[in-house]
């Protein structure tokens, strides 16, 4: 039997799309009908003004959401007969958005459905889904030179390179670094160059010189919308190239509805204003992310010339200390280069103590084996720069692997993820396979060393995580088809060595084992951080049952750096070591120097 309708009675008919109140059809106009269903659908729960954004307009991007949102609230108010002040079914909750609260009869779109409570509307899901996955993203891709002119004196990289740092920080934007735009195909289209990076806005442009005066044009296209919103042409004088590109800034910002935060009144210039030294950086920058050694060199002899020019110039010491260190840890162990980079990330920090590429040169330096990997002190200098400047994301690939490192798993996953938006499609990072590998998470870190391989055959670091996944695995057949290609990579290399000993302990060789054992010591250097293939020296001799120089090897793991006691509770192959008294206090006393709120962005 039909429910008697009530004085006051509120219904919602879905089927129909219309509001009635006792009986009576009370007109609404779509955005403030759509609000009422979505916030009926969360009856008694709050929902955030940026939940109902998105909602309504999948971004506040080009809208005043303010105010629109205001005026819709009013009129669900009005068509409901409620009073704000004493509210019977829409609930303010100042400062983070509105809770339905009253009685309503909803009407589902084929048959009537008794009141509502605690359902949620049929076929209405609430998806808990990642910042980085619904937020638009914008690149800024360096200027093109066109006329007669040869040398644009760093300007062109230099422009695209200031609007970057300047709209890092904008709020619900995720502005790729210069370093995703700087190696992009020649001839491609603006349009073309967004797909490509996976980005909604492009901002493009181009300068020329005539009789000596410079002139620009640029524009920002809104891919998905397919339309220039933004475009700007003028003369500028280089000398005051920095009043202009804030300029540019702002009008960027505002034309994508965000404030653009004032620059600090004691901030100091990011480039040096001496024109030679501001070319020589630029050309340096552009070389720096190549990967080839040959032009990393070359990149560090600009740089060089840059900060032997202007020697207060912080940003050209940073950068400079930066290519140094990768130079040494990547393909030139030599002491040199370690030296060059420490020396000019302490000339970056004593001019300028809040850059933020030089807190993550420091953190590069301060967690490596010079300094016996200082976890705690790296971490807290990435999340200072990142708090500077957001869109940092060899930061957040770093701060990733240290949290690994000290067994902070879900964190470091999380600093991964938080990194994507600025990578080129949000890819992610390849280092994140070691996050992955070690809480077991192996069908996750075999698809990215997959991936990781098939993009750099024959790249050792995947090599090596492709060998524990098959290890972890008990895949035998595979590791020993990877310990095969692997010797024909790096014949030499200790971390490879002691892999194919734990392959040898598994299966029951202690002899085979322990020859490995040897040959990994006997040689000096490693592609990878000792600690990892004391590990693996640690699992050769637990599995062939010598406990007590495994744990001595485990220790010796956890003083150079490696301290993922999950793992150590987890792994297999130190089953043997879990019983000892001394195991225990070891991971218990990792447990209590590396608590989980250090993993907290």
């Amino acid at each position: 039997m039909p429910r008697a309708r009530q004085p006051g009675d509120v219904e919602l008919d879905l089927g129909r799309y219309e509001l009635r109140r006792e009986g009576r059809r009370i007109p609404l106009e779509k955005k403030p009908m759509d609000l009422l269903i979505f916030l009926v659908s969360r009856r008694e729960q709050l929902v955030s003004r940026e939940d109902i954004v998105k909602k309504l307009w999948r971004s506040d991007l080009f809208i005043d959401s303010e105010r629109n949102l205001n005026n819709i609230i009013r009129k669900i108010r009005t068509a409901l007969g409620d009073n704000p002040e004493r509210p019977r079914f829409l609930e303010t909750v100042i400062g983070k958005g509105y809770r339905f609260i009253g009685p309503v009869r909803l009407i589902d779109a084929r048959f009537p459905q008794s009141d509502l409570h605690h359902d949620s509307l049929r076929g209405e899901r609430h998806e808990d889904r990642s910042d980085w996955s619904e937020r638009s993203a914008l690149a800024v891709l360096p200027l093109v030179l066109v006329g007669k002119a040869v040398d644009d004196q760093g300007i062109c990289l230099g422009f695209a390179d200031a609007l970057v740092s300047q709209l890092g920080n904008l709020k619900g934007i995720d502005v790729l670094p210069t370093s995703a735009v700087m190696n992009l195909p020649q001839g491609m289209t603006a349009s073309e160059l967004a797909v490509r990076l996976g980005v909604r806005f492009v901002v493009h442009g181009a300068i020329q010189t005539t009789k000596g005066q410079w002139r620009f044009s640029l524009e920002m296209l809104d891919v998905h919308a397919k339309r220039t919103c933004f475009t700007r042409n003028c003369d500028f004088d280089a000398d005051h190239l920095s009043v202009l590109e804030r300029d540019i800034a702002a009008q960027i910002a505002n034309t994508l509805n965000r404030p653009l935060a004032p620059a600090p009144r004691d901030q100091r210039p990011r480039y040096s204003r001496d024109p030679m030294s501001y070319a020589e950086f630029m050309r340096g920058y552009a070389l720096s992310g190549s990967g080839d050694p040959n032009l990393v060199e070359k990149s560090s002899h600009h740089l060089t010339n840059a900060v032997t020019r202007d020697p207060n110039f912080a940003l050209g010491h940073a950068m400079l200390s930066f290519v140094c260190a990768v130079r040494h840890f990547e393909s030139d162990p030599s002491s040199a280069w370690l030296e060059k980079a420490e020396f000019h990330c302490r000339k970056a920090l004593e001019i300028d103590p809040d850059l933020p590429e030089g807190l993550v040169s420091r953190a590069f330096l301060l967690w490596g084996p010079s300094k016996n990997f200082q976890h705690i002190e790296a971490i807290a200098d990435l999340k200072r720069a990142l708090s500077l400047q957001a869109n940092l994301p060899h930061a957040y690939n770093r701060l990733g692997t240290v949290l690994s490192h000290i067994g902070l798993l879900d964190h470091a996953t999380e600093m991964y993820e938080r990194g994507r938006p600025f990578h080129p499609k949000k890819a992610v990072s390849p280092s994140s396979a070691q996050a992955y590998v070690w809480s077991l998470q192996l069908e996750k870190a075999r698809a990215i060393t997959e991936q990781w391989l098939a993009e750099s055959p024959g790249h050792k670091y995947p090599l090596h995580f492709a060998l524990q996944i098959a290890m972890l695995s008990a895949d035998w057949d595979e590791a020993a088809r990877l310990i095969d290609e692997a010797r024909k990579v790096a014949p030499d290399e200790p971390l490879l060595i002691t892999m194919q000993g734990m392959l040898h302990a598994h299966l029951g060789n202690a002899d085979a084992a322990q020859e490995c054992v040897m040959r990994a010591c006997a040689i000096p250097r490693s592609f990878g951080h000792a600690h990892h293939s004391y590990y693996q020296i640690a699992c050769i001799h637990s599995m062939i049952g010598r406990r007590d120089t495994a744990f001595a090897w485990l220790e010796r793991t956890v003083n150079t750096g490696f301290a993922c006691w999950p793992y150590f509770l987890k792994d297999p192959a130190l089953q043997n070591l879990r019983g000892l008294p001394e195991f225990e206090l070891l991971v218990s006393s990792l447990q209590a120097k590396y608590p989980d709120h250090l993993g907290l962005l």
